[in-house]
């Protein structure tokens, strides 16, 4: 268990928004009972509140979808079309927005959106790392085994250490959230909870409990 540097660690959370984490969103039918009983939405506040107070940079990768490309997308796998079906993180619209619990704060980053899985392919995660010489990601956010181990597994191609926070993060139903954990397991550097981490974190600022 390596010491954080805060100095080269950002905290990054995966799609917090409405669609996702609130009831009513297009997804919350597939992963509304995890994020429930796991407490994704408050381990997500109990991670920024953290990041904040040791100085820690906050990133959001966020998902939008634009009509014109609900109209005219033509190659979509099965979790495309059930976005699509659905509008799913429809920019504007009220699930896209991010949940008015986790609404970006002034030490928070808002990264250009990701269209795939993963924003190292179709956002500018990459160049706003490296630029400020962040090499330790904390990862978080949602789903679990879709653009959360997309993150993981194109972070650690790209040379980044991450640390993914397994208890704030769910996938569609118990079975792909444990796929997910297993992947973890094999690929982040860190599996960690939100306890620890945030623990960690205060033990490296200097920061009384």
């Amino acid at each position: 268990m390596a010491n954080l540097d805060l100095s080269r660690t950002a905290l990054l959370i995966i799609d917090p928004q409405n669609d996702f984490l609130s009831e009513g969103g297009v997804g919350w039918d597939l992963v509304g009972e995890g994020v429930k009983n796991t407490k994704v939405v408050e381990h997500l506040v109990e991670l920024r509140n953290a990041a904040n107070v040791a100085g820690v940079p906050i990133f959001y990768c966020p998902h939008y979808y634009s009509d014109n490309e609900f109209a005219t997308w033509k190659h979509l796998n099965p979790i495309d079309k059930l976005m699509f079906d659905g509008k799913m993180f429809r920019k504007p619209g009220w699930g896209a927005d991010f949940h008015p619990d986790l609404e970006p704060d002034e030490n928070t980053f808002v990264l250009s959106p990701h269209k795939g899985l993963s924003g190292f392919w179709a956002a500018d995660i990459t160049i706003q790392f490296r630029q400020r010489d962040i090499d330790t990601i904390i990862l978080a956010g949602m789903a679990a085994n879709l653009c959360v181990e997309s993150h993981l597994r194109d972070a650690e191609e790209n040379g980044f250490e991450v640390l993914v926070v397994k208890d704030a993060t769910v996938g569609p139903g118990a079975e792909a959230t444990q796929a997910a954990y297993v992947n973890y397991g094999l690929i982040a550097n860190e599996v960690v909870t939100t306890d620890e981490i945030t623990e960690r974190l205060r033990e490296a600022a200097a920061v009384p409990a």
